[in-house]
C-alpha cells in the first residue's frame, strides 16, 4: 500500500506539470480546463489505490455446486405479494448456498418463451425445454402450478429426472393456495387395446382436496365414445378420504380406434373443472386366440405357463391337467372324487381346428392319447397350427417314441425304437430319453448356422436376455440329450445345457414342419427365472422368454406388431407440435428407409420431417410439427402405415386431444398440477408457507450438496475490493471527461479560434507573416 501513495503523489506532481505546460501552450483558459478534465477521468482510477474493505463468507470448498432454479414469472406470480415471497425465498436460498457451498443459477420463464409476455403461462413447454439442461446439477421449480394448457399430459421424457442414484435432485417449491373443493381424475391403468365382444376396464383415481374433507362426498363418472354414454358409476368418498381407485367397465367397442371420454360430474362449489375429464385411446382389434393347454400333472413350471397365458388378454386358453392315472384303482365313486373325464375325443375330434396353438406340458402322450388323437395333433401343426413341448417326468418315455404319430415331429432321432408294448404298467418305465431330475446345469446359447438362425428369429429375442440365475443358484431337472442325434433339416437348436461335468445336453429348440411351427423345451425348471431375486433375472426376464415363444408360433405379436402410445399435441404460436411413442417388434424397423406414411389431424407429414428418437430396441419417440394452429378441444387422430419385408405391411392409429388454452387471468394455481410433476418426476414437493417449508428446504439443501459439515469450513473474510468506485453511477460519468479533454485540447483543429485568445507566440507569428507590401491585406491567422 505504502508503494501506491509514493505512485498516487508522482501522478498528482505530474499532473501538475503538464498543467504548466498546457497553460503555457494554449492559454490559461483552455490549459486550465483541459487540467480539469484530465483530473476528472484520471480520478476513478487513481482512486483504486484506496480500496474499499468488504466482509463476505469465503468457502473453503475447491468447487461450488450449481443449482439451477427455473422461475415461473408469469402474471399470476407477478403480484406484490407474490413477488415478495419470491424476493424473499431467494434471498434465503443465497445465504444458505453461502454456507453449503453452492450457487444459484436463475432462469425466468419469460427467458423460454415470448408467450408469458401475452399473458400467457407455458409451464409445461418451458419445464420441457429448461430441465434437460441441468444436466445432473440439482434443480428448483418455483411455480402456482397455473398452465396455459392444464389437460396436456407431462412430457414422458421427463420421468425420473428429479431423482438420482436414490437422491432427490429435484425441488418442486408450490406456491401457496387456498383451500377449494376440487376433483381430479387421473389414469392408473387401463389396455392399449381390446378385443371384438370383450368388455373393457379402465382404472381411474379420483382425487379430492378442499376445506370440507371431514364429510362424506359422493362423485358421479361417466365413460362416453362420440357423446355416446357407456358407463356411469357413482364413488363416494367417506370422511377422511382423499382418493379413491376406482374401476369403469364399459360394453363391447366395435372394431378400430376409439377415443374414450372419462368425466367426473363437478360438484358444489368447485371453480376448477378443466383437470375433471381425462381421454383414452383404445384400438378394438378381431377376438382372441385359442391356447389348449394339456398339462401331465401339476408343478411349479405349469403353475408358471398358466399364470403368464392367463394374464394375456390376446389369449383364450383353455387348460386341462392330469390328477389321476388310468391305473389308479380308487375305491370310491368318481363324482366323490370332483373330478371330470378327459374330454378327448371332443377336444381332438372336434374343437382343435379352433385353437391356433397347443402347449404339451410334462404329458405322456400314449398314456391319455390315442394314435388316431396324436395323428389328428399331427395335423394340425403341419397345417399352420404351433407347438409348444415342454419336458418332465412325464414325458418322452418309450412308447411315446415308438408307436406315436408325433414322434415324426421330434427335433431328433433316437439310436432305435424299442417295439410297441400294450402292458399298461409299460407305461410306467423309464423315459426313452432319459429325465434326470437332479441334474443342475446353466443355459448356453446355441450355434446355429446363418440359414437357420434366419428362420427361428425366437432365437434373436432370447439371446438378449439374461436366462441365467445368480451364480449361487443353478436349474435342476433335465433331459439328457447329449446321446441323440439333431434332424439335419427343418430344426435350428436355441439352447444348450451345460452341466457341472462340462457336457452339453440340447435344452431348447425350434422346427417348422410343413406350414406349422414347433419349440421344444427339455426341461420343467425354467420357471424359476421368475423368482430369481437377483438383478439378472425376474418375473418379466420369464414372461419375456415366453413372449417370444408364442410370437414366433403364432407368426404374430400378441400385442399387435405396432401400437401407438401417449399422443401429445400441443399449440405453439401459430403451429402444433405432436409425438407420440412407437411399441412394437415392427417399431425397430422405423428408421430404415421411406416406406412409412405419417398422417397428423388429417395432414400428411413427409418421413423426412419426422424426427425419431430410439427409447429402446422396439420403442421409439417420434415428433414433428404441423405448420398451423388447431383449434383448443379438437379429437385428432394419427396414422402409421409402414412396409418392410421382416414383417410386410402394418397399420397404427391413435386418438389426441388438443388441449385447451387458458390465459393468466382465467387460470388460476394448481397444485394438483405441480403433484403430478413430482410423481412423474421424482422430485421432492414443498407447498410455500407451509409450517415445515424452512426445514423440508434446509434439508433438501443439505442432501444435494453434501452435509452440513460444510458450513464449518466456512470463514468470514475482509476482501478488498479495488473497483469500488465503479460500482456507482457518476465514476461512470467522470470517464466522459476524456473525450472532452481531446476536443478541448484540439479545439483549433476541429473549430478554429473562436471563443479562445491567441497565445502571445502565435500573436508574433502571425504578424511576421503578414506582408508588408500590401498594407490593407487581411491578417491571416495560422493554427498552433
Amino acid at each position: 500500500m505504502q508503494d501506491f501513495r509514493e505512485l498516487f503523489i508522482a501522478v498528482c506532481v505530474g499532473l501538475v506539470i503538464l498543467a504548466v505546460l498546457w497553460i503555457r501552450r494554449y492559454g490559461w483558459q483552455r490549459g486550465l480546463m483541459a487540467f480539469v478534465l484530465r483530473v476528472g477521468w484520471v480520478a476513478p482510477i487513481l482512486l483504486a489505490v484506496f480500496p474499499r474493505m468488504d466482509k463476505d463468507l469465503i468457502s473453503s470448498s475447491v468447487s461450488l455446486k450449481t443449482i439451477h432454479i427455473l422461475r415461473d414469472d408469469s402474471a399470476s406470480m407477478n403480484d406484490p405479494e407474490s413477488q415478495a415471497r419470491t424476493e424473499n425465498l431467494l434471498g434465503r436460498l443465497d445465504s444458505s448456498c453461502r454456507q453449503m457451498a453452492c450457487r444459484l443459477q436463475e432462469t425466468k420463464l419469460s427467458e423460454i418463451s415470448d408467450e408469458v409476455a401475452q399473458g400467457f403461462t407455458p409451464l409445461s413447454l418451458g419445464i420441457r425445454s429448461w430441465l434437460p439442461l441441468t444436466g445432473v446439477d440439482p434443480w428448483i421449480v418455483l411455480s402456482d402450478g397455473g398452465d396455459s394448457q392444464p389437460n396436456q399430459p407431462w412430457p414422458q421424457q421427463l420421468k425420473d429426472m428429479g431423482r438420482r442414484d436414490g437422491l432427490q435432485r429435484g425441488l418442486i417449491l408450490a406456491s401457496p393456495h387456498a383451500e377449494q373443493d376440487n376433483i381430479w381424475l387421473e389414469m392408473v391403468g387401463g389396455p392399449d387395446f381390446g378385443f371384438d365382444q370383450k368388455n373393457i376396464e379402465l382404472e381411474t383415481t379420483v382425487h379430492r382436496r378442499g376445506k370440507s374433507l371431514d364429510q362424506e362426498l359422493t362423485v358421479q363418472l361417466q365413460a362416453s365414445v362420440l357423446a355416446r354414454n357407456l358407463a356411469s358409476l357413482n364413488v363416494t368418498f367417506r370422511p377422511g378420504e382423499s382418493q379413491l381407485t376406482v374401476t369403469v367397465p364399459m360394453p363391447p367397442l366395435p372394431r378400430g380406434t376409439h377415443l374414450i371420454k372419462v368425466q367426473a360430474l363437478p360438484v358444489g362449489n368447485e371453480s376448477t373443472i378443466w383437470d375433471n375429464t381425462l381421454y383414452k385411446s383404445l384400438e378394438i382389434l378381431p377376438n382372441t386366440i385359442g391356447i389348449l393347454h394339456l398339462l401331465g400333472s401339476p408343478s411349479w413350471d405349469g403353475r408358471f405357463v398358466r399364470r403368464y397365458l392367463k394374464s394375456e388378454p390376446k389369449y383364450d386358453m383353455i387348460s386341462f391337467f392330469i390328477l389321476r392315472d388310468p391305473t389308479d384303482m380308487q375305491l370310491t365313486n368318481e363324482r366323490e372324487l370332483s373330478l371330470i373325464p378327459f374330454p378327448v375325443d371332443r377336444l381332438f375330434n372336434e374343437e382343435l381346428p379352433n385353437f391356433r396353438a397347443v402347449v404339451i406340458q410334462n404329458f405322456s402322450l400314449y398314456q391319455f392319447l390315442e394314435p388316431g388323437y396324436q395323428k389328428n395333433l399331427v395335423d394340425f401343426v403341419m397345417n399352420g397350427g404351433g407347438l409348444l413341448f415342454i419336458g418332465g417326468p412325464r414325458a418322452l418315455h418309450e412308447l411315446d417314441l415308438s408307436g406315436s404319430p408325433l414322434a415324426t415331429l421330434l427335433p431328433f432321432k433316437t439310436a432305435g425304437a424299442s417295439a410297441r408294448k400294450d402292458d399298461a404298467a409299460a407305461w410306467l418305465d423309464a423315459p426313452a430319453v432319459p429325465y434326470d431330475p437332479n441334474l443342475k446345469f446353466t443355459i448356453k446359447a446355441a450355434e446355429p448356422d446363418r440359414e437357420k438362425r434366419t428362420l427361428a428369429t425366437v432365437f434373436e429375442d432370447w439371446i438378449k436376455l439374461d436366462l441365467n440365475l445368480n451364480p449361487e443358484d443353478s436349474f435342476k431337472g433335465l433331459h439328457r440329450l447329449d446321446q441323440v442325434q439333431l434332424q439335419a433339416e427343418g430344426v435350428t437348436p436355441l439352447l444348450m445345457a451345460e452341466t457341472a461335468d462340462g457336457k452339453e445336453s440340447l435344452l431348447a429348440a425350434a422346427s417348422y414342419p410343413g406350414k406349422g411351427r414347433a419349440i421344444w423345451l427339455f426341461s420343467d425348471s425354467l420357471w424359476q427365472l421368475a423368482m430369481n431375486p437377483g438383478p439378472k433375472g425376474s418375473r418379466e426376464t420369464y414372461h419375456s422368454f415366453l413372449r417370444s415363444a408364442m410370437t414366433w408360433l403364432l407368426r404374430e405379436e400378441m400385442q399387435r406388431p405396432l401400437w401407438l402410445q401417449e399422443l401429445s399435441l400441443q399449440t405453439q404460436g401459430s403451429y402444433t407440435p405432436w409425438s407420440v411413442r412407437v411399441r412394437g417388434p415392427a417399431a425397430r424397423f422405423i428408421n430404415e428407409g421411406s416406406d412409412w406414411q405419417f398422417r397428423v389431424c388429417g395432414q400428411v407429414v413427409p418421413s423426412k420431417d419426422v424426427l425419431r428418437q430410439m427409447v429402446s430396441g422396439d420403442q421409439w419417440v417420434l415428433s414433428g410439427t404441423l405448420p398451423s394452429r388447431l383449434a383448443s378441444g379438437l379429437a385428432c387422430e394419427l396414422n402409421i402405415e409402414g412396409t418392410h419385408p421382416a414383417f410386410g405391411q402394418v397399420k397404427a392409429s391413435i386418438y389426441g386431444v388438443v388441449p385447451e388454452v387458458f390465459a393468466d387471468r382465467e387460470m388460476e394455481g394448481s397444485f394438483n398440477r405441480l403433484s403430478q410433476l413430482q410423481t412423474l418426476t421424482g422430485a421432492a414437493l414443498v407447498e410455500l408457507e407451509s409450517e415445515q417449508e424452512k426445514a423440508q428446504i434446509q434439508d433438501w439443501l443439505a442432501k444435494v450438496t453434501g452435509d452440513l459439515t460444510t458450513i464449518k469450513r466456512t470463514e468470514q473474510k475482509v476482501i478488498p475490493d479495488y473497483y469500488w468506485v465503479f460500482s456507482s453511477g457518476w465514476a461512470l460519468l467522470l470517464l466522459l471527461c476524456l473525450p472532452l479533454e481531446v476536443i478541448v485540447r484540439r479545439w483549433d483543429a476541429l473549430f478554429g479560434t473562436r471563443g479562445f485568445h491567441l497565445s502571445h507566440e502565435d500573436s508574433k507569428k502571425s504578424g511576421a507573416d503578414a506582408s508588408p507590401e500590401v498594407p490593407n491585406a487581411q491578417r491571416i491567422v495560422r493554427p498552433s
